[in-house]
């Protein structure tokens, strides 16, 4: 049974992240990151968290049962619209300003300091406007959206831009990943999701797909962990979407979700077949696809990856849906539940309530 602690935290939390344990990448991390909007002062925050699963004395110190504690924290000019760590020292902060800030995080000193800044990578008619999202490959590459429709590719090592796709899309880009070092993945405001090869000397895609004939807004996306072809999006329309994107013709599986915006949607980063959802409308969900068989394309055949291991429960969903198990994770429906991240079995969430949830889900741990 999931166990579930609740942190005020004064301040509405519109993203959050886990470091990452590079060393030792199973094992549970312990440390994660928050930023704020809506705020007079916004903040980035570091927050320690470790639930009890042996079921022993949690020393006093580190407070009650799974609640977090605060580490550190730096202001941050703007509300935080999205943040990555590029290591774990360093996380990049994407503002409404237009700007991207790179924290570095000390854990022996407990402290955050902002060490580099690009300011005003997006702008419309000559202003700033908000820098949207931020993604990062390995330890030494960031890429930002836009409401500008334009993507930068940025470096610790540079003061500037490294390269610049200034007409990558005609409207909001609201989320950008890495699919490989050379490729990556966006959602835009008229419902596409498109590809780009940054081998290519072009600021087109090379591939674009549209999950309906509406053009909703596409507002967040995350890959598989396993196979980065399958990547899972969701809509204004709080549609989560499952994309193979080998496919050409009706590449993608529907599935009704949210009465509201789907905010941010993450598969589980060791058990894929389980994906977390949360949205506008004050749910949190836990899509469990574990009883799904799984599907092995044309595409598998022809490469010879028959290894069913290998292979996703999310497409082809049509006759087995009655076999997935949705469950809502918070006993009920608040304000809005910005973010959510997971790592191993504990999943933290922020909110418009100026609260962190976080959740003990031992079953997949």
């Amino acid at each position: 049974m999931a166990e579930l602690c609740v942190k005020f935290v004064s301040q509405k939390i519109s993203k959050v992240r886990w470091c990452p344990r590079l060393k030792q990448p199973m094992q549970q991390s312990h440390v994660f990151a928050t930023g704020s909007w809506d705020d007079e002062e916004n903040k980035v925050c570091m927050w320690h968290l470790k639930w009890d699963t042996n079921n022993s004395t949690v020393l006093e110190e580190e407070g009650p049962q799974g609640e977090p504690q605060l580490l550190c924290e730096a202001q941050h000019a703007g509300d935080v619209t999205d943040m990555n760590f590029l290591t774990q020292e360093h996380i990049a902060v994407a503002s409404s300003t237009g700007t991207v800030v790179l924290y570095h995080y000390n854990a022996k000193t407990q402290y955050i300091e902002p060490v580099k800044r690009w300011a005003e990578l997006h702008t419309s008619g000559g202003t700033p406007c908000p820098c949207t999202c931020v993604g990062t490959w390995a330890d030494d590459i960031i890429v930002t959206g836009g409401e500008d429709g334009r993507i930068t590719l940025l470096s610790p090592g540079h003061n500037a831009a490294v390269r610049i796709l200034d007409k990558a899309d005609s409207c909001t880009i609201n989320g950008i990943m890495f699919l490989k070092q050379s490729e990556i993945v966006t959602v835009n405001s008229y419902g596409q999701l498109k590809l780009f090869d940054l081998r290519q000397n072009s600021d087109s895609p090379v591939q674009i797909f549209s999950a309906t004939e509406d053009h909703l807004p596409l507002l967040c996306v995350d890959k598989h962990p396993g196979q980065a072809h399958i990547v899972a999006t969701g809509g204004q329309d709080g549609m989560l979407t499952v994309w193979d994107l080998r496919q050409h013709r009706f590449p993608m599986t529907l599935l009704e979700a949210h009465t509201s915006s789907m905010w941010e949607v993450h598969f589980h980063p060791y058990h894929a077949e389980h994906i977390f959802t949360c949205s506008e409308d004050g749910s949190l969900w836990h899509w469990d696809g574990s009883a799904l068989p799984s599907v092995i394309t044309m595409k598998d055949i022809e490469s010879g990856s028959n290894n069913e291991g290998h292979h996703t429960p999310w497409l082809g969903l049509d006759a087995s849906r009655n076999k997935l198990e949705i469950t809502s994770i918070l006993p009920s429906k608040s304000l809005p539940v910005n973010s959510l991240n997971i790592d191993g079995s504990v999943l933290v969430c922020g909110t418009d309530s100026e609260t962190i949830y976080s959740v003990n889900l031992p079953q997949l741990g």
